[in-house]
């Protein structure tokens, strides 16, 4: 008996170090600033929580980078747009990690853009004014650049952040707290933070930010 349940148990370890080495994908398309559109693959063991792969693919050509050790980004989510006039086009990783002024693991916005088949750190940010709860890419002034929208948490409190990024700083230019407890932010053609049974426009002017 001892014999059979060593040998299942050896079974189990083999199968769940195979499935250890599958990989699960996400892919996107980009604007290389060379090559123009491009494929973007990240990629993770199955059972990570993680992206620390991210792989261009352009024809023919190829290039893979690793974010191993204490440069992993750990990243847990994707959003692509435009920022500013300095690029053609901007890659925005939500990333569970250190940053180069603030070494304690968090959730944090790092801009990329593509040159070469290759990840170019455009603006990693330390951190907004308050700790990040999630992020989304959005025109919400209509001045054709993207603003990094948020919903941020301090001491309890719930906020929405807009943010512009330039010339290495970024700047927010209006907050507004909530008055629920939000999920995410949703692009669908307007822009929506949700909450539990509850869907919000968030709109912006010269006033301010506003929920409709």
């Amino acid at each position: 008996m001892k014999e059979k349940i060593f040998a299942l148990a050896i079974v189990i370890l083999l199968a769940l170090l195979a499935l250890s080495r599958i990989e699960t994908t996400e892919k996107y398309k980009v604007i290389d600033e060379k090559f123009g559109e491009v494929e973007m693959t990240l990629s993770k063991p199955i059972f990570a929580r993680f992206y620390n792969k991210v792989t261009f693919t352009k024809d023919n050509l190829s290039k893979t980078k690793n974010f191993d050790g204490k440069y992993k980004l750990n990243i847990y989510k994707v959003d692509l747009g435009r920022v500013n006039d300095e690029n053609k086009f901007d890659i925005a990783f939500g990333v569970y990690s250190i940053a180069p002024w603030h070494r304690t693991p968090s959730k944090r916005v790092f801009l990329y853009k593509v040159v070469d088949l290759d990840l170019k750190p455009k603006f990693r940010c330390s951190r907004l004014i308050n700790p990040m709860y999630d992020f989304i890419l959005y025109d919400i002034d209509g001045d054709s650049y993207d603003e990094v929208v948020s919903i941020e948490k301090y001491k309890g409190v719930y906020s929405i952040g807009i943010y512009k990024q330039y010339n290495m700083l970024i700047e927010r230019i209006a907050t507004k707290k909530i008055n629920f407890r939000p999920t995410k932010l949703v692009k669908d053609k307007k822009l929506y933070i949700e909450g539990i049974n509850i869907k919000r426009e968030i709109k912006f002017s010269k006033e301010g930010i506003d929920l409709k």
